[in-house]
């Protein structure tokens, strides 16, 4: 697979599959095949097989009306206090429970400090099924992503922006600012060419023209008549995208598409995969499957190149060899006489036994001094109710937390003490206590080090309250 630099875009649409490769050219693209499939496992293996599709680099798309799209503005942190964060958001907003998704989700820094957050999951048994198209043909994809930001990819969103991706029946509607989306969703609106589309999309995208004045970009199986009914309906100019927009087409394969429009999801896709592809919905175990046949492969290139480099010294000859040993005796003798003068190793058990003694009489270490710290130093917003100690292992916190920032801050908190190595979030959920929403939260704490004892029993628990 070693050379490959081509990269192939599926997206299967509610009427055909549609396939493009690309390479790089220059700072762009070259189309190397686009083609409009029939839905048909055995025309898409075909195909693929055809284009050795096993050795190159491939993304699939996956329909917008099967994924859940929520986007979330979270308080500053480290990224993994902000994983655990939308995990927690995840969970709560999601239709379906987190193991029937596969789900990734992506961060940017916003201007007021903030971080936004955009979460996306797709049902598991529509992956799975995506997955078996593409196995049927001995290709495992390296990328899966959402039509609609796939198809985004291809055009310039300046400023607010209104992406309309229209299918042969369902109609993918994005509200974007600049590059960050911030909400997306499918609508079953027929054919674009079909009576009253045009009207039916206005009025899906009326809300959000309410809110300024963004520009509509028109893209899927649509033609300049589209964009012009979609324009006379909303009363706002609609702009007709061209996801070919800097690709270069020697062969004149472009020719020949029909609704050049249409490939735009399967385009950025291919995009995705030469590039940095962002939000990517593989399943955990297939992306670390492919993450080891990657680690295998460079070792098998670094191995390679350490036999051709070891060659010329093998035929270097005995003379060479000779040298080498003898400079391997010379450093040998060194080594013993640096041997000789080393100091004596203290006897076994003592280094333990001095640093036994030393975390013993640091005040930190000790329980109730932890205790009094942690009350001191949480932020306002929590109300601890569970402490508990166990020398061994590790310090578990339960509590009550007025909102997500609080619990972001704690974790701030704790993992800014000397005596705690790291702070993780177990879990969080909702509860409502005297009309008022909280989060009845757990954070488990690894001990630093030099408290891993303490002078109390194996385990102490208390109550707190702040």
């Amino acid at each position: 697979m070693f050379g490959v630099n081509e990269a192939i875009g599926i997206d299967i649409g509610d009427d055909a599959c549609r396939v493009v490769a690309l390479r790089p050219r220059g700072g762009g693209y070259e189309v190397t095949f686009a083609e409009t499939l029939p839905i048909a496992s055995t025309a898409v293996a075909d195909t693929l097989r055809r284009l050795n599709a096993a050795r190159k680099r491939v993304a699939g798309g996956l329909p917008a009306s099967g994924c859940a799209f929520k986007t979330a503005s979270l308080p500053p942190g480290r990224p993994q206090e902000l994983a655990q964060v939308v995990r927690f958001e995840a969970e709560n907003q999601f239709p379906l429970p987190l193991p029937e998704l596969t789900w990734d989700f992506t961060l940017t820094p916003a201007l007021d400090g903030r971080t936004d957050a955009v979460i996306v999951g797709a049902r598991r048994a529509l992956v799975d099924e995506r997955m078996a198209l593409l196995g049927a043909a001995g290709v495992t994809p390296g990328v899966l992503q959402p039509a609609p930001m796939s198809a985004a990819r291809t055009v310039a969103l300046v400023g607010p922006s209104l992406l309309v991706l229209a299918g042969a029946g369902w109609t993918d509607l994005c509200q974007y600012d600049g590059d960050r989306l911030l909400s997306c969703r499918s609508v079953m609106a027929g054919a674009p060419d079909a009576e009253g589309w045009a009207g039916r999309i206005a009025r899906e995208l009326r809300p959000w023209l309410q809110t300024g004045e963004p520009q509509i970009v028109l893209l899927g199986q649509v033609t300049a008549k589209t964009a012009e009914a979609l324009a006379a309906e909303t009363g706002r100019p609609v702009t007709l995208g061209d996801p070919w927009h800097g690709v270069a087409d020697p062969r004149g394969l472009l020719h020949a598409l029909e609704a050049p429009a249409a490939f735009a999801a399967a385009v950025g896709l291919a995009q995705s995969a030469l590039g940095h592809p962002g939000l990517n919905l593989l399943p955990a175990q297939v992306l670390e499957t492919a993450a080891q046949v990657r680690r295998q492969g460079w070792g098998v290139a670094a191995l390679v190149a350490v036999i051709l480099l070891l060659i010329p010294l093998l035929l270097q000859g005995q003379r060479t060899l000779t040298e080498r040993q003898t400079e391997r005796r010379t450093v040998e003798a060194q080594l013993a006489k640096v041997r000789q003068a080393m100091p004596a190793a203290p006897p076994s058990g003592a280094t333990e036994a001095h640093q036994a003694v030393a975390t013993l009489s640091q005040p930190s270490t000790r329980p109730l001094e932890m205790l009094r710290q942690l009350s001191a130093r949480l932020p306002a917003g929590i109300l601890l109710t569970d402490f508990t100690y166990d020398r061994d292992k590790a310090v578990i916190l339960k509590g009550r937390a007025d909102d997500n920032a609080a619990l972001v801050s704690t974790l701030n908190a704790l993992n800014r003490m000397t005596f705690l190595d790291h702070a993780s979030l177990d879990y969080a959920h909702e509860a409502k206590r005297t009309g008022a929403t909280g989060y009845d939260f757990q954070i488990t704490c690894t001990l630093a080090k030099s408290g891993a004892q303490t002078p109390a029993s194996s385990a102490e628990k208390g109550k707190v309250v702040r």
